[in-house]
């Protein structure tokens, strides 16, 4: 091994996770589980002994990387696949925002809601109910995602967002929205899926305190936010939304030009079986990203290999001892598996990573850096060093790895207990 595993768990602490961006300018507009915070961002630019031009973020998520960079003026071309990340991030990412349009489109929003002339009937005659097979309180049902009442309410926001004719205001109605679904659902993320809360149907959950949630959140939360936008110069505004792109960076990326990237920050999805299409099931059903099951069906098909919910023909892994030994382990249990998928997922998700670097080694100047988050992962007690091998894979194309940074320890799932906890890590590489 020509790199050194260096312990950065002191440095990081707390950098690690989103939790930090709940309360901080624009990030706190949705709340996101996964990713890392602003501070890690800024850890980066102030180690480097160059001033990046051109940022690549290839698994935008929340937007985090794009929208810090744009507020230092540093361009970053962005790709996710997830419709509503891709909505979320851009909507993060655009500076066009005046306080005078914003109070006026939350205005006419309210008056539309707070109608009584409407009526539910009015309401879905415009607007159709997600066909998600549980996603409303039913006769034939034996659970459901939203008591009737909830669901009204949320249809109804829906239906005066609706009215909005500039879509960047409507997208930031469609964010409030959706930060309020899952607290006013009768589920909650759960891992890597969504599970029914405790005593589901004994909540006490109300409309009203729905509305008074999402008005606040415009209100004070968003409208605030925009005012401080609007207090930055022309010169101060610069944005990264146009930079960031809706589709499969496995296919995407071929598009950015050679040589044209001198830093790569980012965090892919984890080896861990979740699949994010299952994640966020709710936001894209209601906020119609999504709208029958061959469209989710082909989201899941454009999703990295880190989950079990798209089968594919059987796999043979990467031509790397370490990887290769892990397959023989891990194949050994293949009885055992829970999931006849498990073990194409492994090869499949090191696949992907070998496409990503093969293209990272024409799109990197010869000065630029990676920062690769990664955490390792364990099956039928075989530990998976994730960091190891994608480092192992990125030599094969030419790079170096200047060190792999340990950034915390976190906790295994429920099929990962065997081995304890798993390290989170940093690969640091370079050309």
């Amino acid at each position: 091994m020509d790199y050194n595993i260096v312990d950065y768990s002191s440095e990081y602490k707390g950098l690690m996770q989103f939790n930090k961006n709940k309360s901080e300018y624009i990030h706190q507009w949705y709340s996101f589980v996964e990713g890392y915070s602003k501070e890690f961002i800024e850890s980066i630019l102030n180690e480097l002994n160059y001033t990046p031009l051109h940022c690549l973020e290839p698994f935008a998520g929340s937007g985090t990387t794009p929208l810090e960079l744009q507020k230092k003026k540093i361009a970053c071309t962005s790709f996710e696949v997830n419709p509503f990340m891709h909505k979320l991030a851009t909507t993060k990412m655009e500076t066009r925002y005046t306080t005078k349009a914003f109070i006026r489109s939350s205005k006419l929003v309210k008056d539309i809601i707070e109608d009584s002339a409407i009526s539910m009937t009015l309401v879905y005659e415009k607007l159709s109910i997600p066909k998600y097979k549980t996603i409303v309180e039913g006769d034939q049902l034996k659970k459901w995602m939203f008591n009737k009442d909830i669901f009204d309410t949320f249809m109804k926001i829906k239906y005066a967002i609706s009215f909005v004719k500039d879509s960047k205001y409507k997208n930031i109605f469609e964010i409030a929205c959706a930060s309020l679904l899952l607290k006013y659902s009768n589920v909650y993320r759960n891992g890597k899926c969504l599970s029914y809360k405790r005593d589901w149907k004994d909540l006490d959950l109300k409309k009203e305190d729905l509305l008074f949630e999402f008005y606040e959140k415009l209100n004070i939360t968003i409208l605030n936010d925009i005012k401080k936008l609007n207090e930055l110069t022309k010169n101060e505004l610069v944005s990264n939304k146009q930079n960031c792109y809706y589709g499969d960076i496995r296919k995407s990326i071929a598009t950015l030009k050679d040589n044209s990237v001198d830093l790569v920050i980012t965090s892919p999805p984890y080896l861990n079986t979740r699949d994010y299409t299952d994640i966020y099931m709710i936001e894209l059903w209601m906020l119609d990203l999504i709208k029958d099951y061959d469209s989710l069906k082909k989201l899941r098909k454009s999703t990295l290999r880190s989950h079990v919910q798209v089968a594919y023909d059987d796999l043979t892994p990467l031509k790397i001892d370490i990887l290769t030994n892990v397959v023989d382990e891990i194949n050994k249990h293949k009885n055992k598996f829970w999931n006849r998928n498990l073990l194409n997922m492994i090869i499949g998700y090191f696949e992907d990573m070998n496409i990503l670097f093969y293209n990272l080694s024409k799109k990197l100047t010869n000065y630029g850096k990676i920062y690769f988050n990664v955490a390792n992962s364990s099956y039928y007690g075989v530990l998976i060093e994730v960091d190891k091998i994608i480092a192992e894979i990125a030599k094969l194309h030419g790079f170096k790895i200047e060190e792999i940074r340990i950034a915390r320890e976190i906790s295994p799932s429920a099929q990962q207990k065997e081995v304890g906890k798993l390290r989170e890590s940093v690969i640091v590489i370079k050309k």
